[in-house]
Order: structure tokens, then sequence, then C-alpha cells
């Protein structure tokens, strides 16, 4: 299945609908680089896209972008809300493997790191935290160090290992293919 557009017909012309067709182009051809498949639908404002990839581990990839405003004619373009998001899916099956949450800080955080044992500031970056309740998978510190570029520019949102399934949530508007290539790679 293809991504394809849901537009109007006055949308074809506009530099949002390129610029969307573009990113929905290029992972289009990615997943069929790696012999996956996709499906999905853009316009203007918006892409939700999917892509399966089986070897040499299966990945469920989504990437969503939406523009929300507020139709207000008096704000400008500029007020419009952006919601972009990515999430790379796997599931990961090793041995005794313990469930971790690592990410970004909130306010209130202060107070957990100071009741709880089991939240700690991330060693790398102090604007995230990670939590485990037991001894954390041998795999942590390299798939921290391939993240390490999402990390530094809080692109990264959120990774989760939750009954075998390895989630790890974007807030970006990029592919980022470079990162996802060395995650193929080691896990």
């Amino acid at each position: 299945m293809k991504i394809k557009p849901n537009a109007s017909p006055d949308e074809y012309n506009s530099p949002y609908f390129k610029r969307n067709e573009k990113f929905c182009a290029a992972f289009e051809s990615y997943i069929a680089a790696k012999e996956g498949e996709v499906k999905g639908s853009y316009n203007a404002w918006s892409y939700t896209i999917f892509g399966k990839i089986r070897k040499p581990k299966s990945w469920t990839l989504k990437y969503k972008k939406a523009t929300y405003s507020s139709g207000n004619i008096w704000l400008s373009s500029k007020r419009q809300n952006l919601q972009a998001l990515a999430e790379w899916t796997t599931n990961w099956i090793g041995n005794n493997t313990v469930d971790f949450t690592i990410r970004k800080k909130i306010k209130t955080d202060f107070l957990r790191l100071a009741i709880s044992n089991d939240w700690k500031p991330l060693e790398t970056s102090k604007k995230y935290i990670i939590t485990s309740k037991g001894e954390l998978p041998y795999f942590l510190t390299d798939l921290i160090k391939a993240l390490e570029k999402l990390i530094n520019s809080e692109e990264l949102y959120q990774v989760e290992l939750n009954n075998t399934i390895l989630k790890i949530e974007l807030r970006t508007d990029k592919h980022h293919f470079d990162i996802f290539d060395k995650l193929l790679n080691l896990l």
C-alpha cells in the first residue's frame, strides 16, 4: 500500500503540501529500501504515515504531523500549534530484561527524585530521568549512545521497555533515518 494525498485540489500548489509530500516520499523510499510496507496519507496541514520493516528485526515506524490553528484570522501563522512526532516500536525479547523508562524531566520530578530510589537523573543528560524496578538491561548503554544526538537536541521524548515492547518516542519533524539505522544494527 502507498502513502496517498488526501488534500483538496486547492492544496496541491501549496509549499506546505509540497514539503509534506517530499517528507512522505522520502519515508516511502526508505521503507521500500528495507523491503518494508507503508501506508498513510498527507495534505498541506498534516500527515500520518506508518512503515513496517521485518528484517533484520521487526519494527513499526509511525510519523505524524498536525498543524492546529485558533481559527482567528488576526493571529499570524506563527501562532499556529504544530505537533510533530515519531514512534519507533519493536518487540524486544531478551533474557532477564527489566522494564525501564527514560523521559524528559518535568517540573515536579524533583519530588520524585528526592522520594524514590527508582528514579535517577540520566548520566549523559541532566534534562532526562530514568526509572527501573531492577537492574538495567545490558544493552541500555549502547542504546543511549545511539540516541545521543536526539538526547542532546531534546527531540527524544521517551524510551520505554514495557512487557518486551521497546518504544522510542520523538518530538520532531525530521526522519532521523541515520539514528534508526544505528538501532537496526544495535538491536
